[in-house]
């Protein structure tokens, strides 16, 4: 009988946001004035994992996605506009790791944004160092994109801490 119990990781992840500014934020990329596409996030997964190769579980997860500013000529005045744009992301997720070292999680859901929500896919393979039977770091790459406005998709290294209950 396969050994069953639930997994819980926390991960920190930092990386670099692909945008197409004009089309997320509806302002010429001639009006900006400053920007950052460095993205960084931290998620929260729990998995129900057996001795088998395939766990599922869910996924909650937070990530500042990028940073925007504009300066828009308006007649005498100028309007200033600052986008510092993060969402907050619930994911149905499956992890593939046969021999429970490398593995690749996959997941599908949405997230949500100040200003609505839009659905969401991520693919990250990764590693997970061994500390004993019941505890592991995980270190992965992952690629997330959001089917939003300017379709922002990240690209990032992630680190974290891997303890399986029971």
């Amino acid at each position: 009988m396969a050994q069953k119990g639930i997994e819980i990781s926390l991960t920190a992840h930092s990386g670099y946001t692909l945008i197409n500014f004009e089309k997320a934020l509806d302002y010429s990329d001639d009006y900006m004035s400053d920007w950052d596409q460095f993205s960084y996030g931290a998620s929260l997964t729990g998995l129900f994992a057996a001795d088998k190769p395939f766990s599922y579980g869910v996924e909650i997860g937070w990530q500042r996605l990028y940073y925007a500013y504009y300066i828009v000529p308006m007649g005498y005045y100028s309007a200033y506009r600052e986008f510092n744009v993060s969402t907050i992301s619930v994911m149905a997720v499956g992890r593939y790791s046969p021999q429970h070292k490398f593995f690749a999680l996959a997941g599908a859901g949405i997230h949500k944004f100040d200003n609505g929500i839009s659905p969401a896919i991520y693919i990250e393979p990764g590693y997970l160092i061994s500390l004993g039977e019941k505890l592991k770091i995980p270190v992965s790459v992952r690629l997330n994109p959001v089917f939003g406005k300017g379709l922002p998709a990240t690209i990032s290294f992630g680190i974290g801490v891997s303890y399986r209950l029971k």
